[in-house]
């Protein structure tokens, strides 16, 4: 089986139909997902990344399929211009070059700028939750799913940040009740993962990448990820902002309750792989990131409805961290 480099490279050499150095080829990203991304800096081959991906996780062949898919749909992601199966879940391909502008390096910018681009990309992904996929998604959000990712958050951040009972944080039946009743409402299809270093900014637009992980679930979920992003960590006031513009654009306002549950639900997720990445995979930059998740899930759950039915969920947060 060819390493990474190699077999981008060969398949960068049967695209362009020419020789192609290993040495030309710039790695960008790697990860536990089992994808290297590299750029190529070849003068015939400029304007194209490589992606090479293993099976370590089941959703990382869905991204040409979905690639496809959602190009055909008219939402903007990365153009799939050649790829290669390498058998077992395992294989390569070339895609667009996007560029290194994402969301998160407007960080600092002023707020009218953040606000044009954030408008671009809560269009794009509106886009995505109305479209209808012909190609196979991933598992669905559930209620088993919903109850991983609180359990995610209780054994990395509650037990292991905290060192505070992650069995009893799990137990409250305030969290099995959100779970089940975000379960039960209808499903849309959605990014997954829709934060501000997984929408590009190209040609004056929004593009989408690292979509593989598309399921059907909660609209809201995706507006919660890039709204309460704790990598852009926006005021209250901008949150808000943004939140409103999502309401034009899409038609309407989400309900109060949904919006809460899901952001709550988006939050302990994004902390749980923060504390696992940062302790477990020694990568301590994203340790730096849980302070800010924490405050933001704190003002979340401060804010939720009275009456809702996430509002047990909150104060039971409330009181944990």
């Amino acid at each position: 089986m060819p390493c990474p480099t190699q077999a981008i490279t060969e398949l960068l050499q049967r695209h362009i139909g020419a020789a192609v150095s290993e040495d030309s080829l710039q790695l960008i990203a790697t990860g536990a997902s089992g994808r290297s991304i590299m750029r190529s800096t070849c003068p015939q081959a400029r304007g194209l990344l490589g992606i090479y991906w293993t099976n370590d996780r089941a959703d990382n062949a869905s991204f040409v399929p979905a690639a496809r898919g959602l190009a055909a749909a008219g939402v903007q992601v990365p153009a799939i211009l050649a790829e290669t199966d390498l058998g077992n879940g395992k294989g390569t391909c070339l895609v667009q070059d996007l560029g290194s502008s994402d969301l998160l390096s407007l960080k600092g910018a002023p707020w009218v700028e953040i606000r044009k681009a954030y408008t671009q990309a809560l269009q794009t992904v509106i886009t995505l939750h109305h479209i209808k996929p012909n190609w196979e998604l991933q598992p669905a959000f559930d209620e088993a799913m919903y109850r991983w990712e609180q359990s995610y958050f209780a054994e990395h951040l509650v037990g292991q940040h905290l060192g505070k009972s992650s069995a009893e944080f799990l137990a409250h039946p305030a969290l099995q009740n959100m779970a089940a009743h975000l379960a039960s409402l209808p499903r849309v299809p959605i990014h997954r993962d829709f934060q501000s270093q997984n929408v590009m900014l190209h040609n004056g637009q929004a593009w989408l990448i690292d979509f593989q992980g598309m399921r059907e679930g909660r609209p809201e979920y995706d507006i919660a990820s890039l709204i309460y992003d704790p990598y852009m960590d926006f005021s209250e006031q901008q949150s808000d902002e943004l939140l409103e513009i999502y309401a034009q654009l899409n038609g309407n306002a989400p309900q109060a309750d949904i919006m809460s549950a899901c952001a709550m639900q988006r939050l302990m997720q994004a902390l749980g792989a923060f504390a696992n990445i940062g302790y477990n995979q020694k990568r301590d930059w994203y340790l730096n990131l849980i302070p800010t998740g924490l405050r933001k899930l704190r003002q979340l759950a401060a804010r939720v409805p009275v009456g809702s039915p996430c509002q047990d969920v909150a104060q039971w947060l409330l009181n944990v961290i």
